[in-house]
């Protein structure tokens, strides 16, 4: 039983989007109950590093501001010539401090160590991170320490400071200058027991390695910024075992997703087959349709003019020879052209079938070609054509089949002559070479895009162009020219530009013998 609408797109299409719509949601709710579980484990793992490493974080910064404490009371801003031993004793200290600058918060010049020539460089350098007009100093808490942590280019800089009040009133700025090798030192004491069981690295803004070398991101990876003290660095673990890990929910994950994989693949590749089964039938229907529809044209217009002219010929209403004549030339043309087109359909459904019928003899094509125009050129100039034919008298004789030599030669020129607009010339050039006899044919054209230069050598196959499709044709002229040429284990080669014409060379080989074709 026919069921007229299975060729119908829409019901196609619906049919086929149903079928992957259902396997897309059987397959997600597959896979979603398959992993779940998994995704909870992995994310329970995540949170407890993560708050591992928020623990150390706060176990740094409390030993870090612990230091900061200690260096604010060894410092007694009331006694400034006590100033040098108390520095010189906080240097003496495991502080991690590398000087201690006295300014007033108004003022970017030092109480001590006073300004000399020996300091110049060290307190450019100083100065160039820590500017007092940019640490709003009025909001800030008296004996409270506040911390500056800067990137410089080659060089980290971390401070701590204090600002202090004298018995007078006056406000002192401490400035401790810390030594970040000292830092990191401090850094690997504290973090060291946690390297047993992870990957332990401390990086700045752009990830370059501070303490360790920066770590990769994994789904185990927890990243988390010092929030006071070191408020430019980051704290990075990873699990030692995460590969483990990572492998093992991997294998499982992909145990679970091969079959479901294979399932859907199956469904897929089976909805494309028919899919690509019902696009290419219905693609052929639609061509032989055409087809069916441009050759009963081509047979029905020689026809029409050969049964006009026999009938006036036969009634005798010409009597001018003249005239007889030239509708005898007319009649004789016509079905001439009805013979070739008749041949092209016989030819091309041995094509089809995959039988060929050779009939090789010894041809010399430059002839073949030369006694073909002679015979068309009259009624081609008639139409207004310029016809040129350059041909190398050096052309020798080969094995070929001259009928089917001259079907592929009358194919290219009548689609020259069909496809040509207001330039309406025609230049055959037949040539040689040690290889190959080459025959081309030069027109002015409307030309062939680059995207369907291949195209035009399918069955059935008719330009874009809307010019072309106004021209009636059977879309197998050069279905059948390449067929010659690929028979006697030649080509059929296209040079084309939309506009300014086409240029179709069919490359013959040179054979002496006939056991060699």
């Amino acid at each position: 039983m026919k069921l007229p609408f299975i060729h119908k797109a829409p019901i196609i299409f619906i049919t086929i989007g149903l079928i992957v719509v259902s396997t897309a949601i059987l397959s997600f709710f597959s896979y979603y109950y398959t992993v779940g579980r998994e995704n909870i484990v992995e994310t329970s793992l995540v949170q407890s590093n993560f708050k591992l490493a928020a623990n150390y974080i706060d176990r740094i910064e409390k030993e870090l501001v612990d230091n900061d404490l200690i260096l604010s009371r060894m410092v007694d801003v009331d006694e400034p010539s006590k100033w040098p031993a108390m520095v010189a004793a906080i240097k003496n200290a495991d502080l991690n401090v590398d000087q201690v600058y006295f300014l007033r918060p108004n003022s970017d010049w030092p109480l001590y160590p006073p300004y000399s020539y020996n300091i110049r460089n060290e307190w450019g350098a100083f100065r160039a991170s820590f500017k007092v007009k940019d640490l709003d100093l009025d909001q800030r808490e008296l004996d409270q320490p506040h911390h500056l942590h800067m990137e410089k280019a080659n060089k980290y800089f971390f401070a701590t400071y204090i600002i202090k009040e004298t018995r007078k009133g006056t406000r002192i700025l401490v400035c401790y200058q810390m030594n970040v090798d000292k830092i990191v030192v401090l850094l690997d004491r504290l973090l060291r027991d946690l390297q047993d069981r992870f990957y332990v690295s401390i990086v700045d803004y752009d990830s370059n390695g501070v303490y360790g070398q920066p770590l990769s991101r994994s789904k185990y990876y927890v990243e988390k910024r010092f929030p006071n003290t070191l408020y430019k660095w980051f704290l990075q673990m990873v699990p030692r075992n995460y590969t483990e890990i990572e492998q093992r929910v991997t294998n499982q994950r992909r145990t679970n997703l091969f079959f479901i994989i294979v399932s859907m693949s199956l469904t897929f590749f089976s909805l494309a087959i028919i899919s690509i089964g019902w696009r290419h039938d219905r693609q052929l229907r639609q061509l032989k349709d055409n087809f069916i529809g441009n050759v009963s044209h081509e047979l029905k217009t020689p026809l029409s003019l050969i049964r006009m002219f026999s009938e006036i010929l036969v009634m005798g209403r010409v009597k001018d020879e003249d005239k007889k004549r030239e509708y005898y030339q007319i009649i004789y043309n016509e079905s001439d052209r009805m013979s070739r087109l008749i041949a092209n359909l016989l030819d091309f459904a041995s094509l089809i079938r995959g039988v060929e019928h050779k009939h090789f003899e010894k041809t010399n094509i430059a002839q073949l070609v030369a006694k073909a125009l002679e015979a068309y050129r009259h009624e081609i100039q008639k139409e207004g054509f310029e016809l040129n034919l350059d041909s190398d008298p050096r052309v020798p004789d080969g094995f070929a089949d001259p009928n089917a030599i001259t079907m592929a030669f009358m194919n290219l020129l009548d689609n020259s002559i069909k496809y040509s607009k207001e330039q309406k010339r025609i230049d055959v050039k037949v040539w040689c070479d040690t290889q190959f006899v080459s025959l081309s044919v030069t027109d002015k054209g409307v030309g062939i895009p680059v995207s369907e230069q291949q195209k035009i050598f399918e069955k059935f196959y008719r330009g874009g162009d809307p010019f072309v499709h106004k021209i009636r044709g059977s879309g197998i002229g050069l279905s059948i020219t390449k067929h010659v040429a690929e028979m006697h284990g030649g080509a059929v080669l296209v040079e084309s530009e939309p506009g300014k014409g086409s240029t179709f060379t069919l490359k013959i080989p040179i054979r002496e013998t006939l056991h060699n074709s």
